[in-house]
């Protein structure tokens, strides 16, 4: 008996659809439909979670035959559970919120850390110039730092991305209407705030014009400290934006699977 058969078989007695299916494995319907066309083969994470979903061992499901059994009673309690949330309101099964909300803080804190080290080294250049220029040499630490923690930061986060991407090609819409609406608003007062920051550390740093080189330098650090809270707050609301459209993202991740089978 073939894989195909068995899963044919499995899914249709737990009265699960292919969109149920994928939800509870992570995959995309489109997968499990070229599962069942054989057309396409599940890797062995995917394999192990649909034996713990049709309560069957790896060998019953790949070469055994399990189109004359009938489901168990916990296989039965998990498919009517997931039937009920299908029913229901949707439920994020895969943790894709929480996933997106560590990503946007890390990618914004990424991006902080690297503006905040350039204002680091604006402050301590311009302190050292003033008080000992023999420590002029040690301006650029700040700067190194901040670029690393905010290259490690930037890097972490698209890894962690990309995996997420990877385990979950499908993730069902769970965001209301309520939930958009709040999202919207919440970006568009990090937006305007961030502007408004930026204006300020702009305009003080204007207003210091020929008031010496240490008073120009400080006010210069203030400005870029000020940018780096602007760009955390755009940054971070932008991508929470993002995430509420999943639609989009399910989009996406169906352009990229069909691009890596061509």
């Amino acid at each position: 008996m073939s894989f195909r058969d068995n899963l044919q078989h499995l899914r249709a007695t737990h009265a699960m659809t292919q969109e149920q299916l994928a939800m509870m494995v992570g995959v995309s319907r489109q997968s499990v439909t070229k599962w069942e066309a054989e057309r396409a083969y599940p890797e062995m994470d995917k394999l192990l979670k649909l034996c713990q979903i049709f309560d069957c061992t790896l060998d019953e499901l790949v070469t055994g035959d399990l189109t004359a059994t009938s489901p168990t009673p916990r296989a039965q309690a998990a498919a009517a559970a997931m039937r009920e949330n299908a029913g229901g309101p949707p439920l994020d099964v895969c943790g894709y919120d929480e996933h997106m909300r560590a990503f946007a803080t890390k990618i914004a804190a990424g991006v902080f850390s690297i503006l905040l080290g350039v204002s680091l080294l604006i402050f301590v250049g311009t302190a050292a110039e003033r008080f000992n220029p023999n420590l002029e040499a040690l301006t650029l630490i700040p700067l190194f730092v901040g670029i690393g923690v905010g290259t490690a930061l930037i890097l972490t986060a698209s890894f962690q991305h990309a995996e997420f991407q990877r385990s979950h090609p499908y993730v069902q819409d769970f965001y209301t209407a309520d939930d958009r609406r709040a999202t919207q608003r919440s970006f568009v007062i990090n937006l305007v705030a961030g502007i408004f920051l930026i204006f300020v550390g702009i305009v003080g740093a204007s207003l210091t014009d020929g008031s010496g080189d240490f008073v120009e330098g400080i006010a210069s650090g203030f400005m870029m400290a000020l940018i780096a809270i602007a760009v955390w707050l755009i940054v971070h609301a932008s991508i929470l934006l993002s995430r509420v459209y999943v639609a989009n993202y399910n989009e996406a991740r169906e352009q990229a699977m069909a691009e890596s089978d061509m």
